[in-house]
């Protein structure tokens, strides 16, 4: 089956359909798209949101709670203790074969009370944290489990005493880093495995007391790639432990120099056999598909775990998902799904269905547990169900409906409060012209007298000065507080403190330029022809190369 090239309709680019996803296309019975695959993911992204948080009230109980849907919603939001009790019941519409099938959703969707908030248990002292499981003594800590003291954190598994940290696994007091896994003690330092007591490190493993360098395995006291003995390396170390802000800066640049010098292995991931795109590990016959872990045969997913015969499906995580088309956030043991966003836990073949958990054989339903054979939350015996459901599909495919996402209008959230700005920053003119609402953030403003301006120096800071005032955002002039924990934790490690708001910060330190780019290139020692993510500018390696470069 020869790979079929097609341009895109929204950008105009040429995009190729392969092998691979031609079969995939043919088991799930949908068409050869006209769009390009990471505009069909960012599409499936701004559907999920889990980091922009509203102090609202329950609508049922009334009490407070963090949701990530704005007060002014049109439907009612419930507290994840009300939104699973017996309290209520999901509003039904009757099905009318007639009229488009999209608007009758709608409808339903303004009616349905939704989920302000999701976490799984045990959560302790956790309450502003949201998409989380296992989490103990966290702040605005998302889209992780089994965390510990943790502030400001992303993607992040079973860290302790950290903050600002993005998609890392079992870390320690560590601070601003970036995929580091098994690391401890680690400042300002990305791609490390099994590190400690290290700062501005870059694609090390196994490296204890080192700093400023790159391509390090095994090593202890470098300093600018460069051995030096005990002595030596601890008079060098000292300036970045002094918590001088201006110094800090100094050395973020030096460390940008570094890695804009070094060569990357042209993807980031280990034990993978057919598979293209970055952060891939564990994986197999993976096609332009990005952050995937233990996967099988998938094109065109991002931000999943545990996934096989899956095409088009955008973040989750531990997804434990079998044949899935075009969803976002699904998993737990899901199986063929379409067309779906937040259905979770146990539930199989359901189409056009939202925030559903353990159900089954549901068509357009939105909300509620142990749902089967239902059209638009109405119930149905099994054999009722699936004689509507063909007269349904035959109608939605005369109108051109069936086979298409959920539509915009069925969205909550506009384009800057969900995934798609983490994975795919746009501005406000851009997304816009692509058809997605944007929500203005309105800067608060705060009285001159409760401005705080850091100093230049950590040790010259006390808490008794800074509590009760904000910080202004050096970028985005928004007001923000830095918490107790947070100001003990930058004073204990000698860290100056931050001038840019969490969320900027967070922004800033996903890794979206290493993510859905992939293009030829040439390894830059061998000019073997290679498909990488890796930012166009930079030079990369392929795997025999990487493999006798750092060893």
């Amino acid at each position: 089956m020869p790979e079929i090239k097609k341009i895109c309709t929204i950008t105009g680019k040429e995009f190729s359909i392969s092998e691979q996803e031609q079969e995939l296309r043919k088991k799930f019975g949908v068409e050869l798209p006209d769009i390009h695959p990471y505009e069909r993911l960012r599409y499936l992204f701004t559907f999920r949101n889990y980091h922009t948080l509203y102090a609202r009230k329950c609508d049922m109980c009334q009490k407070n709670f963090l949701s990530v849907h704005d007060p002014a919603s049109p439907f009612q939001v419930y507290c994840m203790s009300c939104w699973y009790s017996d309290k209520w019941t999901p509003p039904e519409l009757e099905l009318d074969l007639d009229k488009p099938f999209f608007e009758q959703l709608e409808i339903l969707t303004k009616k349905t009370p939704r989920l302000g908030q999701i976490a799984a248990k045990p959560m302790e002292n956790s309450d502003y944290c949201n998409a989380c499981s296992g989490l103990k003594n966290c702040y605005m800590t998302f889209n992780a489990t089994g965390c510990e003291d943790c502030y400001f954190c992303i993607g992040t598994s079973y860290a302790k005493d950290s903050i600002d940290l993005g998609v890392c696994e079992k870390s320690e007091l560590s601070y601003d880093s970036q995929s580091c896994n098994g690391c401890y003690h680690v400042f300002w330092s990305e791609y490390l495995e099994n590190c400690q007591d290290c700062y501005f490190l870059y694609d090390c493993a196994d490296c204890s007391e080192c700093a400023l360098s790159t391509g390090l395995r095994h090593a202890r006291h470098v300093f600018l790639n460069e051995q030096l003995n005990e002595r030596e390396y601890a008079e060098k170390v000292k300036e970045l432990q002094k918590g001088d802000y201006q110094k800090l800066q100094e050395h973020r640049k030096k460390f940008e120099e570094l890695k804009k010098n070094y060569k990357n292995k042209y993807l980031i991931g280990v034990k993978n056999e057919d598979v293209s795109g970055n952060f891939i590990y564990t994986s197999k016959s993976i096609e332009d598909s990005y952050l995937i872990i233990d996967s099988e045969n998938c094109v065109n997913i991002a931000n999943v775990w545990n996934a096989k015969d899956c095409l088009d499906i955008a973040s989750f995580g531990v997804m434990n998902a079998e044949n899935c088309y075009c969803c976002c956030a699904i998993g737990l043991d899901v199986m063929n799904l379409r067309y779906c966003t937040l259905c979770i836990t146990g539930s199989h073949d359901l189409e056009y269905c939202v925030e559903l958990s353990a159900s089954h054989d549901c068509f357009g339903c939105i909300g509620g547990n142990k749902n089967e054979y239902k059209i638009l939350n109405k119930q149905y015996s099994k054999e009722d169900y699936k004689k509507t459901v063909a007269k349904l599909k035959e109608k939605m495919k005369e109108r051109g409906e069936y086979g298409k996402p959920q539509p915009q209008t069925l969205n909550p959230f506009a384009y800057n409060e969900g995934l798609a700005m983490i994975h795919m920053p746009l501005k406000k003119a851009e997304a816009e012209k692509l058809g997605y609402k944007w929500k203005e953030k309105k800067i608060p403003q705060v009285p001159a007298d409760k401005v705080y301006q850091p100093k230049d120096n950590i040790n010259d800071e006390n808490w008794a000065d800074f509590q009760g005032k904000f910080v202004i955002c050096e970028k985005s002039k928004r007001p923000f507080k830095i918490i107790k924990q947070e100001f003990d934790f930058y004073k204990k490690h000698n860290i100056p403190l931050p001038r840019i708001h969490p969320e900027v910060r967070m922004l800033d330190r996903y890794p979206s330029d290493l993510l859905f780019n992939l293009h030829k290139a040439q390894c830059a020692n061998c000019q073997t022809t290679l498909q990488t993510s890796m930012p166009k500018k930079d030079q990369v390696l392929c795997e025999a190369c990487y493999q006798e470069t750092i060893y």
